[in-house]
């Protein structure tokens, strides 16, 4: 695993310090979007479980001060649990509903895609089992090398990652990501996500379905 390193900064009376950050954890995530009733109903199937909060802004709150990003308050507001690693280290999702942004064009810099990590394939597959019985069809899937991944995309198009190490260990993993074949292809082997999973349903063994030789369908 990864160590914090002191950093030098310049101070703005001149001097310099030496500093440290400290262990962080990714806590939330907040989407916002001008389809708040469609992308809760999508995450609340993805989750298996609703928003544990929810709220309606006041329309007789002061508006926001100009220039000012929206606030939870200015918003329909949606809050779902990801996971509790014990508190004060929660994973929350959050939606933010801002009707202005229907018809805004997505472009230019901004969020690629956010990751769900599962514990293991069976879980992955199980995953993706739950996603295609409401219609959602993953327009990727690929075997990285160090983990297998399908992608999904939201009702406003954000790409959901969900992925599961294809190694026992991080250390056989980092070994792997060391490696001149990662270093050489970071994307993987592309794969058919129905071939897949019913290579798996078959009782294909671990070791070939996560192998990098391509393989056609049978």
């Amino acid at each position: 695993m990864s160590t914090q390193t002191p950093q030098t900064s310049v101070a703005p009376d001149g001097a310099a310090r030496r500093t440290r950050p400290v262990k962080l954890q990714m806590a939330e995530l907040v989407i916002k979007t001008a389809n708040y009733d469609r992308m809760c109903a999508w995450y609340e199937h993805l989750l298996g479980h609703g928003p544990f909060f929810t709220r309606l802004p006041d329309p007789d709150q002061p508006p926001r001060p100009a220039g000012m990003p929206e606030r939870a308050v200015d918003v329909r507001l949606a809050f779902f649990e990801i996971h509790d690693n014990g508190h004060p280290h929660h994973q929350t999702l959050g939606i933010f509903g801002i009707d202005s942004l229907a018809g805004v064009q997505r472009s230019g810099s901004g969020l690629h895609h956010f990751q769900f990590g599962v514990d293991g394939l069976k879980e992955l597959i199980t995953q993706y089992d739950h996603m295609m019985a409401a219609g959602s069809v993953p327009h990727r899937v690929a075997n990285h090398g160090q983990a297998t991944s399908f992608y999904f995309t939201d009702p406003d198009g954000n790409i959901i990652e969900f992925s599961c190490s294809n190694f026992p260990t991080w250390e056989k993993e980092a070994a792997f990501m060391a490696s001149p074949a990662f270093a050489g292809n970071p994307s993987g082997l592309e794969l058919d996500h129905a071939d897949f999973a019913r290579r798996y349903h078959s009782g294909e063994p671990r070791e070939s379905l996560l192998s990098l030789e391509p393989k056609g369908s049978a």
